[in-house]
């Protein structure tokens, strides 16, 4: 997958303060999605990194148990937004199984958790000392890129 460096870059303005659980903040940076281009090129990107990041924290595709498992612990660590377990859950069963999200999840709540889901698991994978979330999202890209 070819990366869009103009939104790659929104992505992660985003995804800054769904890390930062600053919900004010996020709700601004989303509205720089408001064309359905820009819109479909960053739920590619973050499909891909939240698939990337579940299998990197599961060692291989997860389970659906440790699918119910990864929802659990987003939906508790992201109080501040309005995604349910059961929601992260469908949404994370849904792009493993590599099915599109539309029928399945509201657009408005599919961008909203692809953003808290993908920030989510970026910012809870252990790291090395002095890595970020950010760093480990370089090498999450990197390896997408490489993969075609």
């Amino acid at each position: 997958m070819k990366i869009d460096e103009r939104v790659e870059q929104l992505v992660r303005d985003a995804l800054h303060w769904a890390v930062k659980r600053q919900p004010v903040e996020f709700d601004e940076a989303l509205k720089a999605f408001s064309d359905e281009s820009t819109r479909q090129s960053a739920m590619e990107l973050l499909v891909a990194i939240s698939t990337f990041v579940s299998a990197d924290i599961c060692g291989g595709r997860p389970s659906p148990g440790q699918v119910q498992e990864l929802a659990t612990e987003v939906a508790e660590a992201e109080t501040w937004s309005s995604a349910t377990s059961p929601e992260i859950e469908t949404f994370l069963s849904t792009i493993l199984a590599g099915r599109p999200l539309s029928g399945v999840l509201p657009a408005s709540s599919a961008v909203v958790l692809a953003f808290v889901v993908a920030a989510s698991l970026l910012s809870a994978r252990p790291k090395s000392e002095g890595e970020w979330w950010f760093n480990y999202l370089d090498k999450v890209e990197a390896a997408i890129e490489a993969a075609g």
